[in-house]
Order: C-alpha cells, then sequence, then structure tokens
C-alpha cells in the first residue's frame, strides 16, 4: 500500500523532524510504502514586519529584522549577539539537510500530488493558516486540495492559534470547511481544533496525541551525554525573558545543576549547544529537570518522565502564542499543575512529585488508540 505523509517536513526544527519520523515508521510497521508529500507554499493572509523588509537586503539587516520581532529580545542588538543568534538560527542547516532530512527519503526533488492509496495530512501545525510564516502561508494542498489519493486522512492535525473567527474575517471559513468535509477521517490533536472540525460536521472525528508519542526511538537516541547535573532550557530562539532567564538561573545554583539551551540560544543564558534531533531526545532523557516553552519541549518530558514545567504564552493571530495547544496537551495527561505562570512558583513546581504511573497508562491508552484509528484506513 502507497502512503503518504503532507506535514512540514523540510522545516528545519526538531519537533517537526521527530514526528514526521514517528509517522512514518509507524505507517511502515503496518505494512505500508511511505513516502512524504510536499505542498506548495501558499501566499500569506496575515503579516508581520519580518515580511516587509526588501528582498535585497543584507544577511545582516534581515537578521536585525526577524530578531527585532521577537517578543523578547532586547532593544540594543550587538554584534556578538548577533553572531550567536546567526549560529542558532543557522548552525544546525547543513547538519539537517545533508542527514536528517534524508531520514524521511526527502530530496532536492519536490514531491507534489504523487499517486497514492492514502494520504495522512499531519501532524503538526498543518491546518494552521493563519500564520505570517511565509513558508507556509494559506496552503490549499494542506487542506487536501489537488491531491492524487483514493483515501484522504489527516493525523493529530492543529490549527495552532488559528480560529473560527479568524477564518470567518479573511473569507476562508467555507472554502475550508468545504475541502476538510472531502477528507475520509479528521484526526486533531488540540481542543481548539477539534471544536473546528466539529462545527463544520467532519468526517469521522477523532483526537490524537502527537506521533512523538507513537514510537520509542530507542535505538536512535541511545547516545551517551558528555554531561550529568543539569537543566535542560528547551525554547526558541530569544524567547526567555531576562526575568525567566534570572529565575532559571537562581534555581540552577540553588540545586548546583548546569544550565543547557537546547533548540534555541537564550539572550540572557549561557551554554547553547548544537544536536541532531536524536541528540535532543537523549539530553531529555537525562536532564534533572526541564523548563520549555514550546508543545515538543513538552511532549519530550512527559515521555521520558521528566520534571518539567511549560511556560504557557497567550498569542493572537500571527503572534508567538502556544496556549491553545500547550494548555489541552497538559490537560490530556492530568498535568495543568506543570504549566507555570508565575515564576516565583518555579521551586515548587520543579521540585513537586509527576504521578508517572497514571500519566504512562494514558501514553498507552492514547497510542492504541491512535494505532487503531490509523489502521482502520490501511485496508
Amino acid at each position: 500500500m502507497k502512503v503518504g505523509i503532507m506535514s512540514m517536513q523540510r522545516i528545519i526544527n526538531y519537533g517537526s523532524f521527530l514526528q514526521s519520523y514517528s509517522l512514518k515508521k509507524n505507517l511502515e510497521k503496518m505494512g505500508a510504502d511511505v513516502c512524504m508529500v510536499d505542498y506548495r507554499v501558499g501566499k500569506p493572509l496575515v503579516f508581520n514586519n519580518d515580511q516587509k523588509i526588501p528582498k535585497k537586503a543584507s544577511l545582516f539587516a534581515k537578521l536585525k529584522n526577524k530578531i527585532e520581532n521577537r517578543l523578547f529580545f532586547p532593544r540594543k542588538i550587538s554584534k556578538k549577539t548577533m553572531d550567536r543568534y546567526f549560529q542558532a538560527e543557522y548552525g544546525i542547516k547543513k547538519d539537517f539537510e545533508n542527514n536528517i532530512m534524508p531520514m524521511l527519503g526527502i530530496t532536492d526533488k519536490m514531491n507534489y500530488s504523487p499517486e497514492l492509496d492514502l494520504l495522512v495530512i499531519g501532524s503538526d501545525e498543518v491546518f494552521n493558516c493563519l500564520q505570517p510564516n511565509p513558508a507556509v502561508g494559506y496552503s490549499k494542498e494542506l487542506f487536501g486540495d489537488g491531491n492524487n489519493s483514493k483515501k484522504l486522512i489527516s493525523y493529530a492535525a492543529s490549527f495552532g492559534n488559528t480560529m473560527k473567527e479568524g477564518l470567518i474575517k479573511h473569507g476562508i471559513y467555507d472554502e475550508v470547511k468545504e475541502m476538510l468535509n472531502k477528507f475520509d477521517g479528521v484526526s486533531v490533536r488540540d481542543k481548539n481544533s477539534l471544536r473546528l472540525v466539529e462545527d463544520m460536521d467532519c468526517n469521522d472525528i477523532n483526537k490524537n496525541v502527537d506521533p512523538v508519542f507513537l514510537y520509542d526511538y530507542e535505538e536512535e537516541s541511545n547516545i551517551e551525554v558528555p554531561i550529568s547535573d543539569y537543566i535542560v532550557v528547551y525554547a526558541y530562539s530569544c524567547r526567555i525573558t531576562r526575568e525567566e532567564s534570572a529565575a532559571i538561573i537562581r534555581f540552577a545554583k540553588k540545586h548546583n545543576k548546569k544550565i543547557i539551551c537546547i533548540e534555541g540560544f537564550q539572550c540572557y543564558l549561557k551554554n547553547y549547544v548544537e544536536l541532531n534531533p536524536f541528540e535532543v531526545l537523549a539530553y531529555f532523557k537525562k536532564a534533572d529537570y526541564i523548563i520549555t516553552d514550546t508543545f515538543h519541549g513538552s511532549v519530550f518530558s512527559i515521555k521520558y518522565n521528566r520534571q518539567f514545567v511549560s511556560l504557557v504564552r497567550g498569542g493572537t493571530e500571527g503572534a508567538y502564542g502556544n496556549s491553545a495547544k500547550l494548555v489541552d496537551l497538559l490537560e490530556t495527561f492530568g498535568l495543568k499543575d506543570r504549566e507555570l505562570t508565575n515564576l516565583d512558583d518555579m521551586e515548587k513546581k520543579l521540585t513537586g512529585s509527576i504521578d508517572y504511573d497514571r500519566v504512562n497508562t494514558r501514553i498507552m491508552e492514547e497510542r492504541q488508540k491512535s494505532i487503531d484509528y490509523l489502521k482502520k484506513y490501511m485496508g
């Protein structure tokens, strides 16, 4: 059976790769011949200042503009900070292109609309069509338009911070509804997305966990970590504020722990490390504590039963918010107490016990539920 996965597999991001890798491995275990399917980038419907800088501007000017539009970046940007940011944003690009993406079968040649028995769209924020990311935009192919497959489903897809009101405002609600109603099955991963597809009266609606929970990565992540007694700070570049950094440093000093920044460098914290996705998992497995403000940073923490807190950030259309998907993730596993809204609670929350027996039981239930959903369309 020829199965395609359409996700955001060409975006250089640990979570994007690991969820695609897991979904591919699970489908192959079910006997599928799996390929990754590309989508044509659509024109964004919302914009931020990143997209207003001239195309011919210098690389420094483009980076400066990009940095200044981060939520928590300091106003004055030094050349040294710029160099660190450049390394954080682009340091792993070559490794991804040469070594990581080929694991998914990705080449320089785009794979548009192949003939398939089944096309699976997701996971990731494939339905988040009101984001200013010019690498995505409003791509109708992410809603199944123009596919060449006998069956069409989504798996753990997310609208991110795209809400019904935004779809109506931009005049695409009815169009998105029409496209999603052509799916044989619609699987989403958060409550906001669930409300939207229920409102659209889609076929075979399911709520499933991120694919990272479906695969063990045991062989791939069996990597020696060269340090011990450390805290992982997992956040995109420039996202950890001065106040948050100060609280993290105080906690680390009190507990005699090193601080390791993964995913992006932080303006007020040292020790950013460049890793491949499987090394990231190895670092998570051995970490004493984890502080994150990302969805997948929280997923990795839960998966490997770590002591962690999640910084949940509000956000509106086009902003750097994560609340829609992150709050739902924590609630799904009964871990709402891991949400950190007051920095004074960091000590209590990071050292507080977590009933991982209960959490692991829920993970296994969700894993089986997801496998059953995918198998339904493999016949």
